[in-house]
């Protein structure tokens, strides 16, 4: 639980990427406390913003897997769940599963007063 009386949500295995570049396979999305963090695979900062400063949508042609965010003046796409590990393999996620997820993270974005297209 949170200092305001919420819980903190945290998708794993989240694949991050800033354009074409990856950024984290295995990375992790927090929202706690109206800010939400994308951090690497090791948990480090890759950026933050109050929900209220962050945009997101749908990512085109993504089949509703990607999310397309601006945090903190950066553009990220955002695949909550993507990067799921088989033992040493790394597999996509059941779409299903990566697709509601993200649709979870739209939802939060919108909640917290950010801006979802």
């Amino acid at each position: 639980m949170t200092t305001d009386g919420t819980y903190a949500r945290v998708f794993d295995e989240v694949q991050i990427g800033k354009g074409i570049r990856p950024v984290a396979q295995h990375g992790y999305v927090t929202v706690e406390d109206g800010v939400l963090h994308l951090l690497g695979s090791d948990r480090h900062l890759i950026a933050s913003a109050p929900m209220s400063k962050v945009k997101a949508g749908k990512a085109r042609f993504s089949g509703g897997m990607t999310v397309a965010m601006k945090v903190d003046g950066s553009r990220y796409n955002v695949s909550p769940g993507y990067g799921d590990r088989a033992g040493k393999l790394v597999r996509p996620g059941r779409p299903e599963l990566v697709e509601h997820a993200a649709e979870e993270l739209l939802d939060l974005i919108e909640a917290g007063g950010g801006r979802v297209d």
